[in-house]
């Protein structure tokens, strides 16, 4: 009887101790997941590296606020990206990649993955490397440098850069106000695949710039019809009652057949923004992106066209 409850004893003991080794042992990969800062939009995959040494990026509209804070990309989705003026020769070395090539990422040897919420090849991704997945508009152009800093655990750089940025738009402003009336309105535009479409102010092409950093508003068709979804496709018959004071109208080596059938028509001829020559036509290579790399670019660009434009 002694022994049986010496044996009982140590049963319990032994459970006990399991109990404590388990308990212990989820509190350690609780402290792992939850190491990462909680942010809105963004999840986790695997232990995240504060200071990767090969990033596979397929979160293109992130990729100039990584290259901005010394995030090391070894990749990219978008010739827009590769192609950018503002990018210079940072993405030289990249290989383009698509998130479906999972034994070519792979041989890469990532270790990290930053990818849009949306993409179909997660599952896949998490397989090969740890994850950062982003949920896009979660954060604007603004807040997101502030989250990527704390990710990366570059929280100075990221501030500064916000601190140099309204800086540079409080100069610019009063730059601007020599040539461009503070209440003047403005549209913004590009082409795709022979289609016009217009622009809100958190689906870059420029709008950011514009209507948020530098003031300007949209005409109230824009804001009614384009703010909401972020883009919205016109016909060339319609597009007159959208025009605002001015128009910036971004372009490329693709789309030259398009813009040239618009800004040719009756119909593009009759708009205020013409006849007075407020059409400001842009490398959409430059302003496609509204990370600060291309933010800064833009702001110059836009500065010179406006200066151009009053001369």
């Amino acid at each position: 009887m002694h022994r049986k409850k010496i044996w009982l004893g140590l049963a319990s003991l032994i459970t006990l101790l399991l109990f404590l080794a388990g308990c212990q042992a989820s509190s350690t990969n609780q402290s792992k997941t939850s190491s990462m800062p909680k942010i809105s939009g963004f999840s986790y995959s695997g232990k995240i590296p504060e200071n990767p040494k090969k990033v596979v990026n397929f979160a293109y509209s992130y990729t100039g606020y990584l290259l901005k804070l010394g995030v090391n990309v070894s990749s990219y989705s978008l010739d827009y990206e590769k192609d950018s003026p503002a990018f210079g020769d940072q993405l030289k070395k990249a290989k383009k990649l698509q998130s479906s090539d999972t034994e070519a990422i792979a041989a890469q040897k990532p270790d990290l993955i930053i990818a849009f919420s949306t993409d179909q090849n997660l599952d896949k991704l998490k397989k090969i490397a740890p994850v950062l997945v982003i949920t896009y508009g979660k954060h604007d152009y603004l807040d997101m440098m502030t989250q990527l800093g704390k990710v990366f655990g570059k929280e100075k750089e990221a501030q500064n850069w916000l601190s140099s940025w309204k800086k540079q738009v409080a100069s610019a402003k009063k730059t601007l106000a020599k040539t461009i009336p503070s209440d003047a309105t403005f549209t913004v535009m590009d082409f795709y695949d022979k289609n016009i479409y217009l622009y809100g102010n958190n689906w870059g092409r420029g709008g950011e710039l514009v209507y948020d950093a530098l003031g300007y508003k949209a005409p109230q068709k824009v804001q009614d019809d384009v703010f909401k979804t972020g883009y919205f496709g016109v016909s060339q018959e319609a597009i007159g009652d959208y025009i605002g004071d001015y128009a910036i109208l971004n372009s490329t080596k693709a789309s030259a057949d398009s813009v040239n059938a618009l800004t040719e028509s009756d119909v593009w001829k009759n708009t205020s923004a013409y006849q007075n020559k407020h059409v400001f036509q842009v490398d959409e290579a430059l302003f496609y992106f509204s990370d600060p790399l291309s933010l800064e670019s833009q702001l110059k660009a836009f500065i010179k066209l406006a200066q151009d434009q009053a001369n």
